[in-house]
């Protein structure tokens, strides 16, 4: 049986990327899916908690979405002047 790969993301206060939604918020919390008490319909084993950072709607998403957010920006390319 394969074990679960570690979560190594972003954690819980911290800004994260979530690709899925292409937005950045406040992870609140990563909670494992068994634990939920309500139809979470995400196919991976955890689920992220985000708040937009300045307030408004709260979404989930699979912890497989988050990235920090240093790591989704686009980098410059050193060769563009």
């Amino acid at each position: 049986m394969n074990e679960p790969t570690p979560y190594n993301g972003p954690q819980p206060g911290e800004e994260a990327y979530d690709a899925a939604a292409e937005r950045t918020g406040i992870l609140q919390a990563i909670c494992d899916a068994d634990e939920l008490a309500f139809d979470h319909r995400m196919p991976g084993p955890l689920v992220a908690f985000l708040r937009p950072q300045r307030g408004g709607q709260e979404w989930m998403t699979d912890s497989r979405n988050l990235q920090f957010p240093e790591a989704a920006r686009p980098h410059p390319n050193p060769g563009d002047k």
